[in-house]
């Protein structure tokens, strides 16, 4: 009885194995597709393609504020600063502004999936 499980099981997976619809089976993704703008490719993702720096929306200045400590006499504090992510351009630093993905350059797929040459190659030009 034992051996013809054994045998009954074994021809079941070979013919799992073996089946040929897996053969026609699309692809699952895109190899070429950039990772950084797949919602929307060949757009930044930091700042969706207008070019103004996420973090102080363009301005190039940023409002901070202390906390309120009630208990110790400070109180809270705003104060206006030069935005420390774009240095006061008001830019988006991750595109230069451009509002295209700095990964694929706008065109929504990449050729090299090797990000740290590429960016040490921008970086001496």
């Amino acid at each position: 009885m034992k051996r013809r499980n054994f045998f009954a099981s074994l021809s079941s997976l070979a013919l799992l194995a073996c089946n040929p619809r897996m053969d026609k089976r699309g692809k699952r993704y895109e190899e070429k597709a950039c990772p950084f703008c797949h919602t929307q490719p060949g757009v930044c993702s930091y700042c969706e393609g207008s070019g103004k720096c996420s973090f102080c929306k363009g301005s190039g200045k940023r409002v901070t504020s202390t906390e309120n400590f009630p208990n110790s006499n400070i109180e809270k504090v705003k104060y206006e600063e030069e935005c420390p992510y774009c240095k006061g351009s008001g830019s988006c630093k991750y595109c230069d502004g451009v509002g295209k993905c700095w990964a694929c350059k706008g065109d929504g797929k990449i050729e090299s999936w090797d990000f740290e040459s590429q960016y040490k190659n921008e970086q001496g030009k």
